[in-house]
């Protein structure tokens, strides 16, 4: 009975290559973010008239070149190939079982370290089943059912892309 459950070399294969190809998803929302965030900064015409009372009169000269150093962060920070493709494999699944596969690649099982900015004491927070289904709003039962099913379909994604290739 125990070894009909037991996963043969091919399906854990199968199912290293749906966490990486997650994993790698991940790095593609980051990246993204990333982007925006840089595409985003800068001063603005509110910005600086809330720091100094008034509207400048604009020379064109800030006295350095902010603009180059934003555009080289965002040449290193771009989509790479395995990143596009991880995303394309991703997407075809339904919302919530990409929620799942995301939050158990990125914070299931491991240990986050902050820092308390009030007593400024290093503070160890561990993300077991129950703290990360809280994320989602839905019971620990459901994550591991949406987890598992999530990586069955994600393998059958990559099955059929390479059978496609």
């Amino acid at each position: 009975m125990a070894d009909q459950n037991r996963k043969t070399t091919e399906q854990k294969l199968w199912r290293r290559k749906a966490e990486q190809t997650v994993e790698q998803y991940l790095d593609y929302l980051f990246c993204d973010a990333d982007g925006q965030s840089i595409a985003r900064e800068g001063r603005t015409l509110l910005g600086i008239y809330s720091e100094h009372g008034s509207i400048p009169r604009g020379s064109g000269f800030s006295g350095f070149c902010t603009l180059a150093a934003r555009v080289d962060r965002m040449r290193i920070r771009h989509a790479t190939d395995w990143m596009l493709a991880a995303r394309d494999a991703v997407v075809q699944l339904e919302s919530q079982y990409i929620d799942a596969l995301c939050i158990d690649r990125f914070y299931r099982n491991k240990t986050k370290v902050a820092t308390d900015p009030f007593t400024e004491k290093r503070v160890e927070i561990y993300y077991g089943d129950q703290e990360c289904a809280w994320f989602l709003r839905i019971s620990k039962d459901t994550l591991r059912k949406r987890i598992s099913r999530g990586y069955q379909m994600l393998e059958e994604v990559l099955q059929s892309n390479k059978q496609a290739a």
